[in-house]
């Protein structure tokens, strides 16, 4: 088959390459809705025979320039998005891979592609997606209740939130005033749990609040450094995979 790969991250999308190629010809990558929307604009470029797409794209959901995408297409989603959205999947019968995507799972569900008489998805049934996910009124994380002192709580508004990173196996949230304070969450929980229009995981050790952000700047190796307001001796280090989704990200 020839496959179309939707993904933003330049690691997932080398990982799900190496995974199908051999079998199949990936005819591109997209990084974005634009790039997506570029690639279909050229004629040359219609003869696709799958999607596989990441959901969350550095310039909004992915579902925004697939429904305008030609409806014989069928779409395998790869996400790590929640429960309620993967219901949504499930009501509208496209077909989806959870994060990290397994080799097993993703051979079936070519497999299926290969066997289905019709389609997994048209650009009717993404619009529909698009409606129902929401509908749904995903709900991100307000507010963090953390432990003070024997009896006290602090409560930190996410908007006061600078960044958020992992240190000696601890997780610190760290705040526009310049405080930091001990979570008992894993940084992987507190990602899914923040609007990722105002949050990034820019690396394995930091979340950033782009509210936060006072400058980019070089690095080795076409690499970026991101200068933290509050913290302003603190190293946060952008792969050069990275670089072009954080620039968007912030540009947004």
């Amino acid at each position: 088959m020839k496959i179309l790969i939707i993904e933003d991250e330049q690691s997932n999308a080398d990982r799900l390459r190496r995974m199908l190629e051999g079998e199949h010809e990936i005819v591109g990558v997209c990084a974005s809705n634009a790039e997506v929307k570029a690639f279909f604009a050229d004629e040359t470029h219609a003869d696709v025979d799958l999607i596989l797409s990441d959901i969350q794209l550095g310039d909004g959901l992915s579902f925004e320039s697939l429904k305008t995408v030609p409806a014989a297409i069928p779409v395998i989603f790869t996400t790590a998005y929640d429960q309620y959205a993967v219901q949504a999947f499930q009501f509208n019968s496209i077909d989806y891979l959870l994060k990290p995507i397994d080799n097993e799972e993703l051979q079936a569900a070519l497999e299926k592609v290969n066997k289905s008489l019709t389609s997994f998805s048209s650009t009717d049934a993404i619009a529909k997606l698009l409606a129902s996910v929401k509908s749904q009124a995903i709900r991100y994380r307000e507010r963090f209740l953390i432990p003070h002192r024997a009896d006290e709580y602090l409560i930190v508004p996410v908007s006061d939130v600078s960044h958020i990173t992992i240190r000696d196996g601890v997780v610190r949230l760290c705040t526009l005033d310049g405080k930091t304070h001990a979570l008992n969450i894993t940084l992987e929980e507190a990602e899914s749990q923040l609007d990722p229009q105002r949050f990034m995981r820019v690396n394995r050790q930091f979340i950033v609040n782009a509210a936060a952000v006072s400058k980019l700047s070089t690095y080795f190796l076409g690499k970026m450094r991101i200068h933290i307001t509050a913290f302003p001796d603190v190293e946060i280090i952008v792969s050069k995979d990275k670089v072009a989704t954080v620039k968007r990200w912030l540009d947004s």
